[in-house]
This record gives C-alpha cells, sequence and structure tokens, in this order.
C-alpha cells in the first residue's frame, strides 16, 4: 500500500469495531474515549501498548511511532464491514500521497487503478471533499490536529475587541493549507486543504474558497497573506 500511493512513512489511519477492540491495541483515556465516540469521530492519536492481547500489528503502520490512530465506524457500510472482522483494519483515503481524494467513481477509477484491487461504487454524490479530523489529548484536553470532517466548517467566536472585525480572508501558508473567514467578530475556519505545490489540491482550495465565500455570503475587504514570493496562497 505504501509504495503504491507513494507514502514512504507518514502514519496509516486504522478503524476499529468498537473500543474494547482498540483498548487491545492502545491505551484509551476518558477523554480518548469520548472523542472517539463524539458525533466527529475523529482519528484519535493514542499512545500504543507495547504488549497488546492480540494479534500484532504491522511495524508498517506507524514507522518508528510509539503511538497509533484510531478511529470508529461512523457511515453504515463502516459499521456492516467492521461487524465481520476480529481486528482493526487500515483505512486511508482514496489517492495518492499528496493529491486530493477521488470523490467521484470514474476519478477512483482512473487515478486509483494502480492502488485498489477492488473498488465498491455507489451513486451517492459526495459534495463536498473533506479529510478525517484528527485529535490528541495534550495537557488535559482534546486538541484539534487537523480539521475535516464533522468539524469544519466551523464557527469560533473571537474576543470582544474583534466585534467589529468583518470582511477579513486569510488565505493560509503553502503546506497544510487551510483558510479563515473573519465575518462579524467570528472565524470561520476550513477544513484541511493540503500541499498547494500539487496542481489538483491548488485547485480544490480555488474551489474551496468560492464555495465558503457563496456559504457564508462572504466579501472579502481585507486579504492576510505570508507574503513569500512562490507561496501559491
Amino acid at each position: 500500500l505504501r509504495t503504491r500511493k507513494h507514502r514512504d512513512s507518514k502514519p496509516l489511519a486504522l478503524m476499529a469495531r468498537d473500543l474494547q477492540q482498540i483498548r487491545r491495541y492502545s491505551r484509551v483515556s476518558e477523554r480518548e474515549a469520548a472523542a472517539l465516540a463524539s458525533p466527529v469521530a475523529p482519528i484519535v492519536v493514542l499512545q500504543q501498548l507495547k504488549d497488546p492481547d492480540a494479534l500484532p500489528l504491522s511495524a508498517a503502520i506507524a514507522p518508528g511511532q510509539n503511538s497509533l490512530g484510531f478511529m470508529l465506524p461512523y457511515s453504515p457500510l463502516h459499521h456492516l464491514l467492521m461487524q465481520q472482522l476480529e481486528h482493526p483494519i487500515v483505512l486511508t483515503s482514496g489517492n495518492l500521497s499528496e493529491e486530493p481524494q477521488c470523490i467521484d467513481n470514474r476519478d477512483a477509477r482512473e487515478r486509483l487503478s494502480g492502488i485498489a484491487d477492488y473498488f465498491l461504487l455507489h451513486d451517492q454524490a459526495i459534495v463536498n471533499r473533506v479529510d478525517d479530523s484528527v485529535v490528541r489529548e495534550i495537557a488535559d484536553d482534546v486538541r484539534c490536529l487537523r480539521r475535516g470532517r464533522g468539524m469544519a466548517p466551523e464557527t469560533l467566536p473571537l474576543p470582544s475587541g474583534f466585534a467589529d472585525a468583518n470582511g477579513i480572508l486569510a488565505l493560509g501558508g503553502e503546506l497544510k493549507n487551510s483558510f479563515c473567514l473573519i465575518r462579524h467578530g467570528e472565524a470561520i475556519l476550513s477544513q484541511y486543504i493540503g500541499d498547494l505545490e500539487d496542481a489538483r489540491t491548488f485547485s480544490d482550495y480555488e474551489f474551496q474558497l468560492q464555495r465558503y465565500h457563496e456559504l457564508f455570503q462572504h466579501e472579502p475587504s481585507v486579504l492576510v497573506v505570508d507574503r513569500h514570493p512562490e507561496y501559491l496562497s
């Protein structure tokens, strides 16, 4: 899978049937268990057990790491699949490394033909491309590492000094891009977009910007950028 996706060492996410299955491989605190079972259903980065009481996981899942990224089923299809399995599975996005995910059947057949052995196709249109959210417990709180499915777009209230802030668009950086709209004293954060040096990712970035402006009726009058001359953002 790593060879086919051109993904040398970046950790791969795992899906487990339930919390009991995850606890065979990782320590899970109350906060982490609540995050796993929340409506967001994010990937939660957990401390790996050194001697799990279960079938060993491949060291190629998270090379050189002492942690594992687990999530629970969040769609009916996941639940049906995981009911049949006594062990976790690697669940990774349908794309080559650093490219955006395929979101329609034709694109999947063309771009993933060298990665996937089988395709499960359907006629449900994917309206919005979005990665899984990733969180981790840090300093007695669950912190967001990557904002995606279930967490974006999210509106965050800004402190009182920003009450009159409006019409601001922060365009983000070149790598691991996301952007932010400021409207009526609120920050509206986009999902994780990715590295803009990839042409498909940059095209998705432009598409998402337009979608957010339409969705939130946002007309920017101030742009906030990193003025590095080679940053596409």
